[in-house]
């Protein structure tokens, strides 16, 4: 440090850590339907939230994301067979939204599986699952991508 004019100077040395420590400021909570829920002893996960660190140990408790076993394909025959639609049986996010939340850098989650795949979207099913998370003080943001599979009900 190069002073220009004389005089007394003070320069702060600071001996503690910053006062501030990082913290998470959100934690989510994601709500859907999973293909399986079962922890390894074999006891059922179903309506009971579950704290992860990555998608690793959400596959092995939850398995992977849906494969629809049909499509819809509807075809113009006055377009020469022209493609118009393809719409798959039924369609679940969770998965996927937890591997974009993983893949873009998440954290800590908690996770609540209201059913398989074999059920049906329905708003009950997903209201009861965030219902459960009452319990905890953690999760601040709350998520379901699966609620737009449910097309019966409107909120």
């Amino acid at each position: 440090m190069a002073y220009k004019t004389p005089g007394v100077y003070v320069k702060e040395v600071s001996l503690f850590p910053p006062s501030v420590a990082q913290v998470e400021t959100a934690i989510p909570a994601f709500v859907g339907y999973t293909k399986i829920a079962v922890d390894p002893n074999g006891k059922d996960l179903t309506n009971r939230p579950v704290k992860i660190k990555s998608l690793v140990e959400f596959q092995s408790l939850y398995g992977d994301g849906y494969t629809p076993a049909s499509y819809k394909v509807v075809a113009d025959a006055t377009k020469g067979n022209a493609l118009v639609s393809v719409t798959p049986e039924k369609q679940f996010y969770l998965y996927d939204a937890l591997r974009q939340f993983f893949d873009n850098g998440g954290g800590d989650c908690y996770i609540v599986s209201v059913g398989s795949f074999s059920a049906s979207i329905d708003f009950t099913s997903l209201k009861n699952g965030f219902d459960q998370l009452r319990k905890f003080d953690e999760p601040t943001l709350l998520l379901s991508p699966d609620a737009v599979g449910d097309r019966k009900s409107v909120v």
